[in-house]
């Protein structure tokens, strides 16, 4: 009995353990299902962060490698897609991001032969960059973006008033310039033609009077003598004076200036330029018209000019480039003084016209013509003559004192003119260093002239400067602006966990 009992225990035992052995083995399946499931969602989501994370990784370890020599000395964030080599662009560039990528999705191990994947064991496929902004798409528009962003702490306004007039007022002075410099011309074979006919008719009446038998004076021979008055000589100097090259007016003699050339094909105008898509950055700008005056201000405090010449650079006078595009400083040089020369001869013209006391001057030595000649007809031409010559001599001292540092209103005062009558007749002495103190200096004037250029010229010559600077820098002789990126659009596809991912996103120098 006893041992029937034991043996039935023993048996229901045994079915409890199996029992429970199935129940473990059943729970421990499900448990491994469900494990094996959150590992592979685990696995793909971590997969998934992780393209998120090499491809973001990848565009701001790109980005970091901008040309630090171009934001050294222009302030500008750009990337280099050449990489110092021959060529670049968005293939380039798409290869250096997958590099970096790859990169970042492989761990490294101490111990040879073990393997470098990571836990996802991510295999890039392919990078693309489909879209890109350089500095040359839409006429430089990224490198103006970002000169408005480097100088958007300078008071537009404070400097606007620092020009003070518009550039519709200094488009008029140089119109004006050009009608004066007609009107001077119109002038002077008024008065030639004037002289000759008054000669004429005094020696037709002295003949009259010498066949009459009438006495004809010491002073009526003179009057019809071909001896050229004061009043002429001062014509006729000014005139030999005025087809003398405009830099030997200005200072005397040019061995001090620079003599500086661009290099042959150097201008970006001259070659074939790499563009881009145009892509819109996300800080794009709307050409609001303080952005000029601070793209004319930048040009000021980066670019050299003949009061402050760049040294280093390709060109001493760079501001002078931007406004006239000539292949030589002096040929920049003297196309800028001949443009000045017209606005303030323009402005000078119209001022001494209004001031008594030299017009006072002026008409004594007519009236002394017209005397000496017995033609009271000749005080007009002569005066005009003489106001417009006078008007010159005092427009290329203005351009003198402005090119040596010194300062020139807008409108001229008595105490601001600089020249006296009786220097016409020497003005090669008579333009030297003077200064009133009062005005303008030369970089204002430079400022008004840029408002008067339209924003692509200035900006293709802005970036022509960089370019040739740069390339005299060791190690940056191939550089091209044009292969300089500020903003793209990447594309990346990868493999992992048997599932493919992609990435698709936009990164620039915001």
């Amino acid at each position: 009995m006893g041992h029937e009992r034991s043996s039935a225990a023993g048996e229901k035992s045994r079915r409890v353990g199996g029992y429970i052995t199935i129940y473990l083995v059943l729970t421990l399946v499900s448990l491994l299902t469900l494990y094996m499931v959150l590992i592979g969602g685990a696995r793909i989501g971590a997969a998934r962060m992780q393209m998120e994370s090499v491809s973001r990784i990848s565009q701001n370890a790109a980005l970091a490698e901008f040309h630090k020599e171009l934001h050294s000395r222009y302030d500008l964030f750009f990337t280099d897609t050449s990489y110092g080599g021959p060529g670049g662009g968005n293939e380039i560039f798409a290869q250096h991001l997958r590099n970096y990528m790859e990169s970042n999705c492989t761990r490294k191990s101490a111990v040879p032969l073990l393997s470098t994947k990571d836990w996802t064991s991510m295999q890039i496929t392919d990078v693309q960059v489909p879209e890109a902004r350089y500095a040359c798409d839409n006429g430089g528009r990224a490198v103006r973006e970002q000169v408005y962003a480097y100088m958007s702490a300078d008071p537009a306004g404070e400097v606007a008033a620092q020009l003070l007039v518009s550039a519709d007022q200094w488009r008029g002075l140089e119109i004006s310039g050009k009608k004066w410099t007609v009107q001077t011309q119109e002038s002077r074979e008024e008065l030639r033609e004037a002289l000759r006919e008054g000669r004429k008719e005094k020696r037709e009446e002295n003949e009259e009077k010498e066949e009459k038998e009438v006495e004809v004076t010491p002073e009526e021979y003179e009057a019809a003598s071909e001896e050229p008055s004061e009043a002429e000589n001062m014509v006729n100097e000014m005139e030999s004076f005025e087809f003398l090259p405009i830099l030997l007016q200005v200072f005397g003699r040019t061995d001090g200036l620079s003599d500086r050339h661009m290099d042959a094909g150097g201008s970006l105008c001259e070659r074939e330029v790499h563009l881009g898509t145009g892509m819109m950055a996300a800080n794009s700008h709307r050409y609001p018209e303080a952005d000029e005056i601070l793209f004319d201000r930048y040009i000021y405090e980066k670019m050299g000019s003949c009061t402050k010449p760049c040294e280093d650079g390709q060109l001493c006078y760079q501001t002078e480039y931007i406004l006239c595009g000539k292949e030589s400083d002096r040929e920049n040089l003297e196309a800028t003084a001949l443009r000045l020369l017209l606005i303030r001869e323009a402005s000078n013209c119209a001022y001494l016209f209004t001031d008594e006391a030299r017009m006072g001057q002026v008409h004594l030595v007519a009236a002394a013509v017209s005397l000496i000649m017995f033609n009271p007809d000749l005080e007009k031409p002569v005066s005009n003559a003489l106001a417009l010559a006078w008007s010159y001599l005092e427009s290329v001292q203005d351009v003198r004192t402005l090119m040596t540092g010194g300062k020139v209103p807008v409108i001229k005062t008595d105490s601001s003119w600089q020249t006296h009558l009786h220097e016409l007749l020497s003005p090669l002495t008579a333009i030297k260093d003077r200064d009133s103190g009062e005005g303008i200096d030369y970089s204002a004037y430079l400022q008004g002239l840029l408002l008067l250029e339209g924003s692509t010229v200035k900006t293709q010559r802005t970036m022509d400067v960089m370019e040739m600077d740069l390339r005299r820098i060791t190690g940056n002789s191939g550089f091209r602006l044009d292969l300089c990126m500020d903003e793209f659009k990447m594309s990346a596809a990868a493999g992992a966990c048997g599932t493919q991912f992609l990435f698709e996103g936009s990164s620039g120098y915001n």
